[in-house]
């Protein structure tokens, strides 16, 4: 049973620690992001800008939420934000008419940062080494 409790607590500090690296790699440091004002949404790249301010805030404050956690509750927060986030996105996206289609969008912005996130672990995973060859 303690053994089985000191490897959650060891998986629950790994998972926090890869979030803490990513969010440092995705915000471009420690700095807390200005909460997102709604502006220049005329252009694509107003909008590209808008979006970028609202996923770093987001991010941001998922983090500070996950220091907050108990040491043995941290996966239990990041699945939780996931599923709330998720539903959330879907819960907005609902507000425009069906046809806008941004239905398809919310889950083409999923599968991005599923993958975003595994393009920023890449270099962290390159500079782990293992005692061991593979052959």
């Amino acid at each position: 049973m303690c053994g089985e409790i000191d490897e959650n607590v060891s998986i629950n500090a790994e998972i926090l620690s890869q979030f803490h690296y990513l969010v440092r790699n995705r915000i471009g440091g420690d700095t807390i992001p200005a909460a997102p004002a709604p502006d220049g949404l005329a252009t694509a790249e107003g909008r590209a800008a808008y979006m970028s301010q609202i996923f770093n805030h987001l991010l941001h404050d998922m983090a500070t939420q996950m220091n907050k956690a108990d040491d043995t509750e941290v996966v239990d927060v990041v699945a939780s934000q996931a599923i709330a986030l998720a539903r959330l996105a879907g819960f907005i996206a609902g507000q425009l008419p069906p046809g806008a289609d941004l239905y398809r969008a919310t889950i083409d912005a999923v599968s991005a940062g599923h993958d975003d996130s595994h393009r920023l672990l890449a270099p962290k995973q390159h500079d782990h080494h293992h005692d061991h060859h593979h052959h």
